[in-house]
């Protein structure tokens, strides 16, 4: 009886991760709504896959099965669930950037001290949204924006010096300069598939290509006000800035403008398709009606 009901909900799981759909996400800050990309040209898929509460949203990842969508004004991580019912929300922040999961853990950048919060930080939480605690990036990174996954360390970039992008242990601890040179003000991160790091500059209007070891600048293309970065399937680099969502061809050497809205940060994600819902509803019905026998 127990491998039966352990199969049936086995095969509820796989059938929910057959029928996701792959989407990169994006929070549009300026209609307050989340908008989907296909991860490997970067077309639009879904212009609103739902609408958020506003509050500036910067980062929307996958948690589980919830969205947790990190919001500057709002000085909050907020929760929702696929169908854009909001679930409830992580406070005691100020100032929230960029939030990453790396692991089982959640990293939110913090700039501010309202409302309790630990000023210029990165805090943390595990993946049921409990605080498991900080790091202070004071005269490291100050004014952190975003933190990336680095061969086992962690990248944290931030809006004004001392360091533009300061390397940590996942613990907190710092690791020294990564990056401190001409370009300012870095946003969002992304590790390109030959390993180098790509990374959205501001204030210097660039996406710049930095080797992972040294930090030092490989290249760069022109990318007014730069926020989000990321490199798609078909290998060239998706990118933010206020006026929307833009994809460089790096053949070309020309970005087009493929949204229009407050482009942020990108993420990726499965998204449940309405399939795989009713299959994932018939799994757990039919697991409850083995149960009342």
């Amino acid at each position: 009886m127990k491998a039966k009901l352990l199969l049936i909900a086995f095969a509820a799981v796989a059938c929910t991760s057959a029928f996701a759909q792959q989407y990169l996400l994006m929070p549009d800050s300026t209609n307050n709504r989340l908008v989907g990309f296909d991860p490997f040209d970067g077309s639009v898929v879904n212009s609103n896959l739902f609408g958020l509460a506003g509050g500036t949203p910067i980062s929307a990842i996958q948690v589980n099965n919830e969205i947790w969508v990190s919001e500057q004004i709002g000085d909050r991580v907020s929760r929702w669930d696929w169908a854009g019912n909001p679930l409830g929300a992580m406070t005691g922040l100020d100032n929230v950037r960029g939030a990453s999961l790396i692991g089982n853990t959640v990293y939110v950048t913090n700039a501010g001290t309202a409302n309790g919060a630990p000023g210029n930080a990165v805090v943390t939480y595990d993946m049921s949204g409990n605080l498991l605690g900080n790091f202070s990036t004071v005269g490291l990174a100050p004014s952190p924006f975003y933190v990336l996954e680095h061969n086992g360390s962690l990248l944290v970039s931030s809006s004004s010096a001392n360091d533009d992008v300061h390397r940590f242990t996942t613990g907190g601890t710092s690791m020294g300069t990564f990056y401190n040179g001409a370009n300012s003000f870095g946003e969002q991160m992304d590790i390109a598939p030959n390993g180098d790091i790509l990374i959205g500059w501001f204030s210097s209007n660039v996406v710049a290509r930095h080797d992972p070891v040294t930090g030092a600048v490989i290249s760069s293309f022109a990318a007014s006000g730069a926020r989000g970065v990321h490199q798609l399937g078909n290998g060239n680099i998706m990118w933010s800035n206020g006026s929307g969502a833009h994809v460089y061809d790096v053949n070309t050497g020309v970005s087009t403008q493929v949204y229009t809205g407050g482009g942020r940060f990108f993420s990726a994600a499965a998204v449940p398709e309405p399939a795989s819902m009713i299959a994932l509803g018939a799994g757990l019905l039919a697991l409850a009606r083995r149960r009342r026998k």
